[in-house]
């Protein structure tokens, strides 16, 4: 897909991703995580002019670590949570989840390795 030309483009497209992979209602949790990709989205564009589907790790680890340090640790948490879907939906997610580890894997900002637990419930 070609390099959207600006922001709203690139918010669209983020949308656009996990719209067909959420599902529910568009209410709740997932206009939530439709709003943040869209925020993710343009953000990213603004600092490097690049669409969801030219993103590299790189992008999400700034986006995460720079743009989400004045947020409470739960809001950071929150954001995880979408980026996670938006790697899952770009089908990168085996090389890219250990790039993206840092204090926001948890609400209480704790950091360290992740316990064998249930397994990630991943978008269909």
């Amino acid at each position: 897909m070609a390099n959207p030309a600006n922001q709203h483009q690139a918010a669209r497209i983020a949308r656009d991703l996990l719209v067909r992979r959420l599902p529910g209602s568009r209410r709740g949790t997932v206009k939530a995580h439709l709003q943040r990709a869209e925020l993710i989205a343009e953000s990213i564009w603004r600092r490097w002019q690049v669409g969801p589907y030219q993103w590299q790790a790189k992008h999400l680890r700034w986006y995460l670590t720079e743009q989400t340090k004045t947020l409470t640790l739960g809001t950071r948490y929150r954001h995880w949570l979408t980026v996670r879907l938006l790697v899952f939906a770009l089908q990168t997610d085996e090389h890219w989840l250990p790039l993206l580890q840092g204090p926001w894997l948890r609400p209480t900002g704790e950091s360290g390795k992740l316990k064998q637990g249930r397994p990630i419930k991943r978008p269909t």
